[in-house]
């Protein structure tokens, strides 16, 4: 057995050796190796920083030995995986803050944490009932807090396999240590993959679940339907609903409840779909009154259209055409009916994608931008299934348009880009820059009624009136041309110096064959496309501004006709005799109560008298959730592509 005495012999003999065999250094090789100022050391003079054990109150200080013990893990004897009693009887001698931590989240030590929980509860007489509580506790709180960040991860759009386990672990670092609780070992912790999956399920469930308990106890509920393929070329529909909670006080809701995968875009497809969901969610489908569509043929096809095989089984039930749907066909196929516009359109969208596909020419617009006073603006992408971007791309246009010009001229010139000359051919020809200036005049009022048919809770008795107001705009506009139009002369002056002349004649001949036939069919379309509902327009007797004041039977004739209408088509709500009787009575509040109130708030006030008017407070509801537009089905579209995109 050797001793250390003999260790250090055999260390000294082996050190003579290699001195003999390399040969000793001398006296002046030790002085120029040994200069006067010492050596600064790299270690730290103490690696023991006091100030860890206020953080860490189970930590012990070998101070003979600087090195660190573990007092609970000492105190209840812990035993590691590994048989090694660091920690526990030997000191760690590797004194960094990170072993610290390491140890503190070892399941040894968090056992002995709980042990010495339980004795101090027990120490003051709460006993382990106490002690399991406190724990059950910490956990459920851990939970909700785990919840919690998915929740938010969910709703901000943030993908939440690869930022949950992150986000989690932040919040530890900011002090929410009660969700050190979540792991219960290695390999058993809340941020796997399939208890992610679990917790948004559970999500989903508690979001869900009280929807279709109220629309389950409402009288009537409208689909909101659309479909769409996603960045994977999966055809997706979306299915919305719009039904009326009158507890405690009469509600309009419109809900996102569920995106089915479809193989295919048909009727009975969409139908089988709706069947199933109605099915598995027990929604009774005798109380569906509304649906709303884009008006496709497979929607409202008169044969085998989902409207009207809905219908067969509730024939009360009223199909509405989007109105955002409708206008934007207007818009486009007003376009398409003039051939140059149709061209037009094509050289936008190309142009577009010129600049997008290169930031070559993007920055050399923009650099043309900063020299020329242009404003710093961004072309804009146009689509006929975007209902704003047509004036967005021809706005930009009209602002940038002498810095294009120049880009295109230069990347022409400069690079030999045969599709920049062509484009620059194009831009400068009189009747393009005639069409910017015809555009930019009657897209923003096209864009207004867009903007307010594209509202959640739109006011179907306005839809009249804003389109009767835009057709008149327009037919005032052929006679009276709008600001861009007559600015026509300043721009061209402007515009000389690059090689373009607009005169008097290219102006009427522009005026001609494209600017009073476009606007004529842009008015020609808004009347075709937005036709009389017989339905709609019965609901409006209890408009109170079609009630005369100061005697409110005076229309009386049109308020039965409307009234008739009504009792015809829901038959299974009342006669027209009770229907008529309600309304005797109605009226006269309608004319002096209700006055200079809108037609909505009208209808909420009327649901909230159903115990006096039983039928006209059935109809007010049905009017309120009559799905006029489906603008909210393509809100979910526009987070679908957020949330899916070509690398999620």
């Amino acid at each position: 057995m050797s001793t250390p005495m003999s260790k250090k012999r055999k260390t000294d003999t082996s050190n003579s050796t290699l001195l003999a065999w390399f040969g000793a250094p001398s006296t002046a090789q030790k002085e120029a190796e040994s200069p006067s100022t010492p050596k600064k050391s790299r270690v730290r003079k103490s690696g023991f920083d006091p100030k860890w054990m206020s953080e860490f109150p189970w930590l012990s200080h070998a101070a003979d030995e600087d090195g660190m013990l573990c007092t609970y893990c000492k105190k209840y004897g812990m035993q590691p995986k590994n048989g090694s009693d660091v920690w526990i009887k030997n000191p760690c001698m590797t004194v960094t803050k990170d072993c610290i931590q390491r140890h503190a989240k070892s399941k040894m030590h968090l056992d002995a944490v709980c042990r010495e929980t339980n004795a101090i509860l027990a120490s003051k007489g709460q006993g382990i009932t106490s002690s399991f509580a406190q724990q059950s506790s910490l956990e459920k709180t851990a939970l909700i807090g785990a919840f919690k960040s998915m929740y938010w991860l969910a709703k901000e759009e943030i993908a939440h396999t690869t930022h949950f386990a992150s986000l989690i672990d932040l919040a530890k670092s900011l002090g929410c240590d009660y969700l050190n609780t979540l792991k219960k070992g290695d390999n058993v912790n809340y941020t796997s993959q399939r208890t992610m999956q679990d917790i948004l399920q559970c999500l989903s469930e508690q979001i869900r679940t009280p929807i279709l308990d109220d629309l389950k106890e409402s009288r009537y509920f409208s689909l909101l339907i659309d479909e769409t393929t996603d960045i994977a070329v999966l055809k997706q529909m979306t299915i919305l609903v719009r039904f009326l909670k009158s507890e405690p006080k009469p509600k309009l809701h419109t809900h996102f409840l569920c995106l089915k995968d479809l193989p295919d875009g048909k009727a009975d497809t969409i139908m089988a779909a709706l069947k199933t969901f109605f099915a598995n969610n027990e929604i009774p489908t005798r109380k569906l009154i509304g649906l709303g569509s884009d008006g496709a043929s497979v929607m409202v096809g008169r044969k085998t259209g989902v409207a009207t095989q809905l219908k067969s089984t509730n024939p009360e039930l009223i199909n509405v055409h989007c109105i955002a749907h409708r206008l934007a066909l207007a818009s486009a196929q007003a376009a398409d009916a003039v051939p140059y516009l149709k061209k037009f359109k094509a050289i936008l969208q190309q142009m577009f994608k010129f600049y997008q596909n290169s930031a070559v020419r993007m920055a050399g617009l923009k650099e043309f931008e900063s020299i020329l006073g242009d404003p710093a603006v961004k072309l804009r992408e146009i689509a006929d299934t975007r209902w704003l971007s047509h004036e967005n791309a021809v706005t930009a246009i009209r602002r940038c348009l002498p810095s294009l010009i120049t880009s295109l001229e230069r990347e022409a010139s400069e690079r030999m880009d045969a599709t920049a000359a062509g484009l620059a051919t194009f831009v400068k020809q009189p009747t393009f820059i005639c069409s910017i200036a015809m555009l930019s005049n009657v897209l923003p009022h096209l864009s207004r009624l867009s903007k307010a048919f594209q509202r959640t809770s739109v006011d179907f008795t306005m839809i009249d009136t804003l389109v009767s107001a835009t057709q008149m705009t327009l037919m005032r506009m052929k006679v009276a041309p709008g600001q861009y139009m007559l600015e026509l002369d300043q721009q061209s002056d402007a515009l000389s110096n690059f090689g373009i002349n607009i005169s008097e004649s290219a102006v009427d001949a522009f005026k001609v064959q494209i600017y009073e036939p476009y606007i004529q069919h842009v008015i020609d379309n808004l009347h075709d496309r937005f036709p009389d509902n017989n339905i709609l327009d019965a609901f409006t007797v209890m408009d109170p501004d079609l009630v005369p004041e100061h005697d409110p039977s005076q229309q009386e004739w049109l308020q039965d006709q409307k009234l008739q209408v009504l009792a015809d088509h829901f038959k299974s709500v009342a006669s027209f005799s009770t229907a008529k009787e309600e309304f005797t009575s109605l009226r006269e509040i309608l004319a002096k109560d209700f006055k200079g109130m809108t037609f909505r708030d009208t209808l909420m006030k009327i649901v909230s008298l159903r115990p006096t008017y039983p039928v006209l407070a059935t109809y007010a509801e049905i009017a309120l959730i009559l799905p006029v537009s489906t603008a909210d089905c393509e809100r979910v579209f526009s987070t679908l592509g957020r949330v899916k995109t070509e690398t999620g």
